[in-house]
């Protein structure tokens, strides 16, 4: 369900096109259309300096409409930099990027999301039934040719106290964001009122598959009845949901 955080990366692209002041974010935005496929956008307005991209998809997947104010004096010092802003139905969010023009490397600070787990394309029905929402602060993220090399932050979502099926309800769920294996990581842990435990797993590629495993332990018999209706499977005494989340 946070996918999104990757997509702070395609702002990277109009940023590095626009290398002179003013530069249009029309040109900028068919540059980069050229060079990933997977890119692709309704609308250029602006310039990199301040612009705006409507209606961008990546890799088949719906993102939304990216704001980009750059900061073109930090281009003497060999490095990209400036503030992206997303805006779709049902999520805002913004972050700092630093893009090194030689490197490769991208930084990411100061990026916080907030969004509805209900319009998370894939979430599983009864979770975006339950129309919950979630939020995610990452203080500095670090990626290396679009390896993500370290990530601090944090995420959070009461999706599950939502859900009441046959009488269980689930917990609040936050926990660490992190890099692991060139994915990033975003672990959510919490325990219900009636004593489970639930984990949230969700890695996310540099080519954005996205790929959630939960699961709950020490359910009793009728909450592992009522976990069942919600998709989970038992695995040796572990109750599990696997999903992929993400496609439209």
């Amino acid at each position: 369900m946070l996918r999104i955080v990757i997509f702070v990366v395609l702002g990277v692209v109009a940023l590095v096109g626009g290398v002179v002041a003013f530069f249009p974010m029309s040109m900028a935005a068919e540059m980069a259309s050229k060079q990933m496929p997977g890119f692709k956008y309704s609308e250029a307005s602006g310039s990199v300096w301040d612009g705006k991209l409507t209606g961008v998809h990546f890799s088949g997947q719906k993102i939304g409409d990216l704001s980009v104010k750059a900061n073109l004096f930090d281009l003497l010092s060999g490095k990209a930099t400036g503030a992206l802003g997303l805006i779709r139905e049902g999520f805002a969010g913004q972050a700092d990027l630093a893009y090194g023009l030689g490197s490769g490397s991208l930084d990411i600070k100061n990026l916080k999301i907030d969004g509805t787990t209900g319009l998370v394309p894939g979430m599983p029905p009864a979770a975006a039934q339950a129309d919950g929402k979630f939020t995610l602060q990452i203080s500095d993220l670090k990626f290396d040719n679009a390896v993500c090399e370290s990530a601090t932050g944090e995420v959070w979502t009461d999706a599950l106290t939502r859900v009441d099926v046959q009488g269980w309800v689930g917990p609040e769920l936050r926990g660490p964001v992190t890099c692991q294996g060139g994915k990033l990581l975003v672990q959510a842990s919490g325990k219900a009122a009636t004593g489970e435990d639930v984990l949230a797993v969700l890695n996310i590629s540099p080519s954005l598959d996205m790929d959630m495993t939960a699961t709950v332990s020490g359910a009793s018999p009728g909450a592992a009845h009522a976990l069942t209706q919600l998709g989970f499977v038992d695995e040796g005494g572990t109750l599990t949901l696997r999903q992929g989340l993400g496609s439209e």
